[in-house]
């Protein structure tokens, strides 16, 4: 799995059954896993080639176990591991990554030397009941059951930092996958971990198992000296991401556990007793009535194509409030763009859905914004600022329209769970996928990565 760096309250373990498509298709019976990722180690989503561990308990018996399913881009699958008959009969599946011939995990260690990259050492694993044989691909949401911490070195020596290790942890932890969960394994010895050097001589990362001990920092330096110290009943969490500074002068070494949070789930800060910390945006929603011009988005709605969008403000940005459904003519509906799964007629604000390629008009991401298909003036989101959307108190219930996706393959076009929504950013990853904004009825929002082909929706944004 390819990694980068940034993210996302930890929310039930949840697993979505995919709905068909309105237009009959020939039944699939292979089992097929579309995955999304709640929280991000330094990672941003699986990369094609990934394997998982799969398990299937049917009536409390075993129908598949530690079964290896392999990422192809947008889902995970095996060609000879398919559903049972019974398509009555519902069961549990729970799934892990990274893939161990060895077993499922009941336990797992992170590495103890890091510095080439901390990929074996994150542990992420997805569990849901009742699912029954189905046509369509399983939505799986997979939880990071680690923990990330950062150390962040202000050095104002003349020598340079050649190493920093962590240590006063466990680093084994007992994992139970029908949670899922992981916690430090009684009777193991602490020991130092070595960190990954993300920037030279500035940023060090761990991946730690989640426990609350007297975590200690020691940092080398190219002169031979060696600083240590460490912070007594330090808390860190499954699933959350901590910052750590270290300030290093001629005299001592200076930890500031502020607690700083920019990629996993907040986990808050380290030099307090409960643990609690982190930040939150503010913003206000427009009132339609404060003007009467309609094309001013500070009046909370705005006009194109002759339709009638509500806008909000949410922080320093306006966004529509509805998503698009802007009808481009040169394109081929139900080819290039799809009406939502419950069609138009059911709610008007659940928009249309776009390929990458008819959303962006073409145009590839290089860092400035893309209009594509929205308004002058307006652009597609690019992955910030959809992170930025869905972290704040103001993208609240109401705002997120579930319109489905259209789930498009070479063999077969049907669409996604009408209870479920993506929203299109114009970044891709590097294998291509669209980086997009996953939401559902029984889940808060999450950042995912789907084929640029799927239909999805598009939530304009104004430059």
């Amino acid at each position: 799995m390819k990694h980068l760096f940034f993210f996302v309250g930890l929310l039930s373990a949840g697993l979505v059954l995919l709905s068909g498509c309105s237009k009959k298709r020939e039944y699939v019976s292979r089992i097929e896993i579309s995955p999304a990722i709640r929280t991000r180690v330094s990672g941003l989503f699986f990369e094609k080639g990934d394997q998982i561990g799969l398990t299937v308990l049917k009536g409390g018996e075993s129908y598949a176990l530690n079964t290896p399913l392999t990422y192809d881009g947008s889902l995970f699958s095996d060609p000879g591991v398919v559903w049972y008959d019974d398509s009555q009969q519902p069961a549990t599946l729970t799934a892990y990554y990274p893939y161990s011939v060895a077993g499922t995990p009941e336990t797992f260690s992170v590495e103890l030397d890091q510095r080439s990259g901390c990929d074996d050492s994150d542990l992420l694993g997805a569990v849901a009941a009742g699912i029954v044989p189905a046509s369509t691909p399983i939505a799986m949401l997979f939880y990071h059951l680690m923990t990330q911490l950062t150390v962040v070195v202000d050095n104002s020596t003349a020598a340079d930092v050649t190493g920093v290790t962590v240590g006063g942890f466990i680093p084994t932890a007992t994992v139970d996958l029908s949670v899922p969960t992981a916690s430090a394994k009684s009777g193991v010895a602490a020991a130092g971990i070595q960190a990954f050097e993300v920037t030279p001589g500035e940023a060090y990362r761990v991946i730690l198992v989640p426990q609350q001990g007297d975590l200690s920092v020691t940092v080398e330096t190219s002169d031979g000296k060696t600083s240590s110290k460490s912070i007594s009943g330090a808390l860190l969490e499954s699933g959350k991401r901590y910052d750590l500074s270290v300030k290093i002068t001629t005299s001592d070494l200076d930890l500031t556990l502020s607690g700083e949070i920019s990629d996993w789930e907040e986990g808050g800060s380290l030099d307090t007793p409960d643990g609690s910390g982190g930040s939150g945006g503010a913003g206000n929603i427009d009132d339609p009535d404060d003007s009467d011009d309609p094309d001013d988005p500070e009046s909370g709605t705005l006009v194109y194509d002759g339709v009638t969008y509500p806008t909000v403000r949410i922080g320093d940005q306006v966004w529509m409030a509805a998503n698009l459904r802007y009808r481009p003519d040169n394109l081929v509906f139900e080819k290039d763009f799809w009406e939502p799964e419950d069609g138009l007629s059911s709610d008007p604000e659940l928009g249309l859905l776009y390929t990458y390629a008819t959303a962006t008009a073409g145009v590839s991401y290089s860092g400035s914004p893309v209009q594509g298909i929205c308004p002058d003036g307006w652009h597609i989101p690019n992955a910030a600022e959809l992170r930025a959307l869905s972290e704040s108190p103001e993208c609240g219930s109401g705002f997120l329209k579930c319109a489905g996706f259209t789930i498009v393959t070479v063999s077969m076009t049907r669409y996604g769970d009408s209870d479920q929504g993506y929203l299109m950013s114009s970044e891709l990853s590097e294998v291509g996928n669209c980086h997009c904004l996953h939401y559902s009825v029984s889940s808060e929002p999450s950042m995912a990565s789907l084929s640029v082909d799927f239909g999805l929706s598009v939530r304009c944004v104004q430059d």
